[in-house]
């Protein structure tokens, strides 16, 4: 009993601290009131997928915007990095359950993404980095998978208690060969995008 106690304590204090969210609250990241905040459609439409693009997720949690985005590039390729295995279990599931066959998961950590260069159209995090210990790294290592050109979206949401501020994540990008393109208020969150423009 006490070791449970312990146990629910320390969850408690992931989810409601700074840090990696607790695989096991899961389910309340596709709680649909979610969408309030910032739907799946929402994002998508900042990603500007084509239907043949190689999208990269990092952080996807139990894959509330995965789905929609996978459906959002049909003839591409979905790939999700989560540094929780079990994070990566609950997501694959609910892409299987909604006929998702192009898609892919790998777990590592988010500062050495185990990809080659230019592997990516477009990279995609939503209330995520704050999380990451070495966010700097994490952004360089986006950088580097990510094709010229490319986009990488970050989407912070308000409540997060790890969430960035647009000032913050330009100064995260800044020498990786990112460039600031906009940092936009959709619905309660705010989207930063960054585009792939040069090498290191």
């Amino acid at each position: 009993m006490a070791g449970t106690i312990a146990r629910w304590r320390d969850i408690w204090a992931r989810f409601s601290g700074r840090g990696t969210y607790p695989h096991e609250l899961a389910a309340l990241l596709l709680i649909p009131l979610r969408g309030i905040v910032l739907s799946p459609s929402q994002l998508v439409a900042h990603l500007q997928l084509t239907a043949s693009s190689r999208v990269l997720e990092i952080g996807p949690g139990p894959g509330f915007f995965s789905v929609a985005v996978a459906r959002a590039a049909p003839r591409g390729r979905l790939e999700l990095v989560d540094i929780q295995l079990e994070m990566l279990r609950r997501a694959r599931r609910r892409l299987g359950e909604a006929g998702v066959r192009h898609a892919a998961s790998t777990q590592a950590s988010a500062a050495a993404l185990p990809f080659c260069d230019a592997a990516f159209d477009v990279a995609f995090l939503a209330a995520v980095l704050g999380e990451v210990p070495d966010p700097a790294a994490c952004v360089a290592s986006i950088a580097r998978v990510l094709r010229q050109g490319g986009r990488l979206v970050l989407a912070e949401l308000p409540g997060d208690p790890d969430v960035l501020t647009s000032e913050q994540l330009r100064h995260l990008a800044a020498g990786t060969g990112l460039t600031f393109v906009s940092s936009r208020r959709v619905s309660r969150a705010t989207i930063t995008t960054f585009e792939r423009t040069s090498g290191r």
